[in-house]
């Protein structure tokens, strides 16, 4: 399940910068879920994309975001060898996997970690049979699972932008933000007592999501 979040940012806050990079095996599917994120976050905010990325979703300067970031999304170049070309510019690294291609995942997250910089997973192409191998699966934390859809390929194919539920995208972005995981407790008193801006609640299904909600609303930070 996706992490749930809540975020409250004063409006006189100046613009930050996030910079995120997505890396990963040739055929995975990198470049698709860079598009996503990236076409996402030009709906509202500053976003540079760069790669085979920058083809596909125009460069953004408008700033309505309330969260005042401007994006950079780095599609970086297949391979582990480009996360050392770009690591020291990165402020977040989302490696790009299929469940057939989870053993390479651990060669990228060792050199983010030589890096010193963020690293989260991203499997695409999910389908429901391999749930139990990623659940078993020792790496870094997942942020997102991006089910199998050959609408979404086809798309990238003809230089479109897919279409995924919004809550995908977001997931991503949360991890972007905040890599640290609260429970729904400790997001309202961080919140509450202004320690955090941005919380980031991880809900393994549904009913509890949704029970996380009602804590925030509960509290006023809904």
């Amino acid at each position: 399940m996706s992490p749930t979040s809540t975020t409250t940012v004063s409006p006189d806050t100046a613009p930050l910068t996030h910079r995120i990079g997505f890396v990963g095996d040739s055929g995975v599917g990198k470049t698709t879920v860079a598009t996503i994120v990236a076409a996402r976050l030009a709906e509202r905010t500053g976003v540079t994309a760069t790669g085979d990325t920058a083809q596909i979703v125009d460069n953004c300067t408008h700033r309505d975001d309330a969260l005042g970031i401007e994006w950079t999304v780095d599609d970086c170049a297949p391979g582990v060898d480009a996360l050392d070309a770009c690591a020291d510019k990165l402020d977040t690294v989302f490696v790009v996997a299929t469940p057939e291609t989870l053993e390479s995942v651990e060669s990228y997250a060792d050199r983010a970690r030589h890096h010193g910089v963020d690293c989260f997973l991203v499997v695409n192409r999910f389908q429901e049979s391999a749930r139990d191998q990623l659940r078993a699966f020792e790496g870094p934390e997942t942020a997102e699972y991006i089910h199998h859809d050959a609408d979404v390929s086809a798309a990238i194919t003809a230089g479109r932008v897919p279409t995924l539920p919004e809550r995908t995208v977001e997931a991503i972005l949360v991890e972007a933000l905040q890599p640290e995981r609260h429970t729904a407790e400790q997001a309202v008193t961080a919140l509450e007592s202004s320690e955090r801006s941005i919380v980031n609640v991880e809900a393994e299904s549904r009913n509890i999501a949704e029970s996380v909600l009602d804590t925030f609303e509960t509290a006023g930070l809904g």
